[in-house]
């Protein structure tokens, strides 16, 4: 089967029509995820990630929530998006089983323990794990 493209200038103006649209529509996507990159990067204070993981064992939060912040009783904390404030919103008063810590926890506090959840690595995907790809 043979394909063959007529060239002509509506053909032409078509296509560069179409790239065009695309292009327009997506400079304020990158556009908006860059500032919003950038305004998530502000909001979150500089943070100890080693007082963090101290902080993290002392306050009780690895009793529910591992020491690495992975989830078991309490969720998963490490490499979860949410923001700053919004951390510190649920610390204080959340809504699910967890007790609210209230002022128990200081801001300096809640931003090293913020930082040492955001500096914990992902899970290795259970694909790449040998022992794993044994069972049958």
């Amino acid at each position: 089967m043979k394909c063959i493209f007529v060239h002509t200038p509506s053909a032409s103006l078509f296509v560069l029509g179409i790239l065009g649209t695309l292009l327009g529509l997506a400079v304020p996507v990158l556009r908006g995820q860059a500032s919003q990159q950038s305004r998530r990067a502000e909001g979150s204070p500089a943070g100890n990630t080693e007082n963090g993981k101290k902080q993290f064992k002392a306050h009780g939060c690895a009793n529910c929530h591992s020491y690495s912040g992975q989830g078991g009783a309490g969720a998963r904390l490490a490499q979860n998006p949410i923001t700053f404030q919004a951390f510190v919103n649920y610390v204080r008063m959340p809504k699910g089983s967890m007790p609210p810590f209230g002022n128990q926890v200081t801001e300096a506090e809640l931003a090293d323990i913020y930082a040492f959840l955001k500096s914990v690595p992902p899970s290795p995907d259970p694909k790449s794990i040998p022992l794993l790809n044994r069972i049958d």
